[in-house]
């Protein structure tokens, strides 16, 4: 039998579900590439944002390194 879920496990999938329901909300608006990219930039500027607020440089370069790798990966010529 399962346990019950702690508050920060709660408020964890609580997030998740959230977040889920965000991103199938954009792909049924947009289609299922453009609506992908629209979460994604969500996710960007609202992880971007709290980590420039905490003046978390290590995350903003992370964010960056990953933003740069996915330009990488979609523009380099097979």
């Amino acid at each position: 039998m399962n346990r019950p879920l702690t508050k920060s496990e709660l408020r964890s999938e609580n997030s998740r579900k959230y977040l889920m329901k965000q991103r199938d909300e954009y792909i049924r608006r947009h289609g299922e590439d453009l609506g992908a990219f629209y979460f994604l930039l969500m996710l960007m500027q609202t992880h971007g944002s709290k980590a420039h607020r905490r003046g978390d440089v290590q995350a903003l370069r992370l964010m960056a390194h990953d933003l740069h790798g996915i330009y990488l990966k979609y523009t380099q010529q097979q």
